[in-house]
Parts: structure tokens; C-alpha cells; sequence
């Protein structure tokens, strides 16, 4: 068997496979067509240096996007005195999805008004 040394076919395999290839932040769904599958990623739920940041339960699926909405997040909830002990990985999960959406919202309303050129032209979808 064909030993593979990237995310996608190989040392993040396990966590795209127990997510179902379904971004956990925004639900991009990887099994839908070749591009979404491409554009998924993992992501720590935890900061550097803590001692389970690379447990499988608290590494999930993330589309690029999502993963590098707000690269700094960890860092700044940490500056912010967010305690990370005791925090199941939904619970993490859910916290950095408001953060993402956040980051999300404000991208969709640049696009709108910047490259989609407002209500009025652009993508139809």
C-alpha cells in the first residue's frame, strides 16, 4: 500500500474521515466535488505548548478558508485569558465557528460590494 505524506491522503486522513470530509466550521463538504475536497485542511483546537493540541479529538477538519479566517485566534483567547483546561473539543469547536463566522460575514460583505459588484450584477450563485 501506497504510503502518502500529506493532510489529505495521509497523516490527517483519520480526522477528514471521522468529520465525513465536512468542514466543522462552515460545512464546506468535501465529498460534493473534487474542490471543496481539495480546500480541506485540519485545524488545532488548542494553543502551542498545550498538552493535548495534537490529539486526534482536538484536531478537526477545516476548509482553508475557515483554518486562516483568523490565524491568530488561539493566540489572542489566550492573551484574553480564555482557559482552554477542561474544554471538550465541541465546545472549542463552537467558540472559534463564532470567531470564524465573524470573519466570514465581513468577507461576504466585501464580495458583495467589491467583486460581485453589488445587488445588481455578478454571480447569480
Amino acid at each position: 500500500m501506497v504510503e502518502f505524506n500529506d493532510a489529505l491522503r495521509g497523516y490527517a486522513r483519520h480526522v477528514l474521515e471521522r468529520d465525513q470530509f465536512r468542514c466543522r466550521y462552515c460545512g464546506l463538504d468535501g465529498t460534493k466535488s473534487f474542490s471543496n475536497w481539495l480546500s480541506l485542511s485540519w485545524d488545532h483546537l488548542l494553543p502551542r505548548g498545550h498538552a493535548k493540541r495534537d490529539e486526534q479529538d482536538y484536531i478537526v477538519t477545516a476548509c482553508t478558508f475557515c483554518n486562516a479566517a483568523d490565524n491568530r485566534y488561539l493566540e489572542k483567547a489566550e492573551a484574553a485569558g480564555f482557559v482552554f483546561r477542561d474544554r471538550t473539543p465541541d465546545e472549542l469547536v463552537e467558540l472559534r465557528r463564532k470567531a470564524v463566522q465573524k470573519t466570514r460575514d465581513a468577507y461576504f460583505e466585501f464580495w458583495k460590494t467589491n467583486v460581485r459588484g453589488g445587488e445588481s450584477g455578478g454571480h447569480t450563485s
